[in-house]
């Protein structure tokens, strides 16, 4: 190719709109941004009159195009290592520490190299193409205590970075240095990765395999061990809003890493992570990890029930007021104790606390002491509380169980309703084309073309540009003010009307406690009371 050559072609590129061309040894127009190669050529008259030093340059050009186009020797494990690299900067930048990324996660990931034989040991997996280089002094072994200086090299260079060859003096080498395509010859043509098809095929026993979902595993193990302000259900949540990569994460790769073939089933992920399976797999990998007793989970510490049923009282507008029965219930049943909060993965008793569903599950049980829940009631006690609201519109409202019930179900049905048009409305498709092997890639990226030009044709025509609303990131997903007459906030209406007083504190009305499979229970019913309320 020659840039000079090609200056007169000003054209827009149809893939990446860049204005930078270079010309093929054929005499065809090429983006050298995206290596797009049009159907314009360059009419040579005379070809005896180009000098010696333009063909040799054009022949330079064309070799640098061609390793490109090869792109770089990686391994599986380094295309997860970029996924995680990227979920962590996106964390940090919704407030959690850096010290999440720069110690926790990247000691946890390190770990799982070890144990997983892939790198930091000294028979790595990887026997054939080229030798992951690997720690000598550092062996493989379980024992935790005698292992984080393995973990130490973090602050010299974290995860895989886009662009970046050079490395710190003093700082050791990457497990797997991404090579650029010397080696690329002994790659298989099944896959962009080195190993792609051994990956795909690979099933040994006690080994956890690496996949999309078990980042997020990684991602909230790391939150859990630094007790950050996020929990499960939150982490899912951002996912979904797209605050933290997880669908097509793979196009963020650099460029140099081609992703064909085999790499697109490891890859590409077609559905939402659902709650239950991540918990799981978060569960799977501590216990494979053979990861200590985490961080104390202390009555000051985010995840403790009293703070999340908190939280949570706030976000579906209950009155204030039901945190203090919601502390009594955790005091009573003893799931505010440190010992059952604690993860501990390698305890003989291992327990493992979800600690949203924990809180709501508190919160559900408040109220069936307060209204019994059996569809009779509430409504009975709601009826007493309009009564006393209209008769004393200046004193202190009462909580109205109906109203409130009315209120709910009107903003979670608008909430369901905005979040089912937007996932019908997700674009699944990358904007980084998949393709089955490198022969097919010309093929595929023309018809991402096509597909682009066509989207961009439609939204001329209807007068608008095909925009998704992203939500700016937030721990509430409910916003209750007071003074909105639509959407009328409970949190400062007294329990007076569900409760009687009894000594020098209040009890609740209700002497009963319902189940939908079972008789009411009166033997066994935890008695709460408010005092000097």
């Amino acid at each position: 190719m020659d840039l000079e050559e090609a200056k007169e072609f000003k054209e827009r590129c149809t893939q990446c709109a860049a204005v930078s061309w270079g010309l093929t040894d054929e005499g065809k127009y090429y983006c050298t941004s995206c290596h797009n190669v049009t159907e314009r050529s360059k009419e040579v008259i005379n070809t005896g009159a180009i000098p010696n030093t333009k063909i040799q340059a054009i022949s330079r050009g064309l070799k640098r195009k061609r390793k490109l186009e090869k792109g770089w020797d990686w391994y599986v494990c380094e295309g997860f290592q970029q996924i995680l690299y990227q979920q962590a900067e996106a964390l940090k930048t919704l407030g959690v520490g850096p010290e999440l990324k720069n110690e926790v996660l990247h000691n946890f990931w390190k770990r799982y190299l070890q144990k997983s034989k892939q790198a930091y040991c000294k028979n790595p997996v990887y026997t054939s193409g080229r030798k992951a280089t690997v720690l000598e002094d550092n062996p493989s072994h379980s024992d935790w205590d005698s292992e984080p200086d393995l973990l130490s090299d973090f602050s010299c260079r974290s995860f895989v970075e886009s662009g970046t060859d050079s490395q710190p003096d003093g700082c050791p080498q990457k497990p797997f240095p991404i090579s650029k395509a010397s080696q690329s010859e002994t790659a298989s043509i099944c896959s962009g990765s080195l190993d792609g098809v051994e990956y795909s095929l690979r099933k040994e026993k006690g080994i956890v395999k690496m996949t999309v979902p078990r980042t997020l595993a990684f991602c909230y193990l790391s939150l859990l061990w630094q007790r950050e302000t996020i929990t499960l259900s939150d982490l899912l949540r951002f996912v979904e809003e797209g605050h933290i990569p997880y669908i097509n994460a793979f196009q963020h790769f650099p460029e140099e890493m081609k992703l064909y073939g085999r790499d697109k089933g490891i890859f590409a992920i077609e559905s939402w992570p659902a709650y239950e399976d991540i918990y799981k797999k978060m569960i799977e990998i501590a216990k494979f990890l053979d990861l200590p007793r985490f961080p104390d989970i202390t009555e000051d510490c985010y995840l403790h029930p009293n703070i999340l049923c908190m939280k949570y009282l706030m976000e579906v507008n209950l009155p204030d007021e039901m945190n203090d029965l919601t502390c009594q219930v955790v005091k009573m049943t003893g799931i505010g104790e440190v010992d059952f909060l604690t993860f501990d993965p390698i305890a003989k008793m291992a327990k493992t606390v979800k600690y949203d569903v924990q809180a709501v599950a508190v919160i559900v049980v408040v109220l069936k002491l307060l209204f019994l829940l059996d569809d009779n009631l509430e409504w009975t006690l709601s009826n007493i509380a309009e009564k006393y609201n209209e008769k004393n519109k200046e004193d202190k409202p009462w909580f109205d169980f109906r109203k409130w019930y009315q209120v709910m179900k009107r903003s979670v049905d608008e909430k369901k309703q905005k979040w089912e048009e937007a996932r019908a409305k997700y674009l699944w498709k990358s904007e980084k084309p998949l393709y089955h092997s490198s022969i097919d890639r010309a093929v595929v990226y023309k018809r991402r073309e096509m597909v682009v030009s066509l989207q961009k044709q439609f939204s001329t025509l209807v007068d608008s540009a095909p925009t998704v609303e992203k939500k700016s990131p937030s721990s509430f997903q409910f916003n209750w003010t007071e003074g909105d007459s639509a959407r009328t906030c409970f949190h400062g209406h007294g329990l007076q009307g569900i409760l009687k007083k009894k000594g020098q504190s209040m009890t609740t009305k209700n002497s009963l406690y319902w189940l939908s499979t079972q008789k009411f229970c009166r033997r066994k019913r935890a008695s709460l009371a408010i005092v000097n309320m």
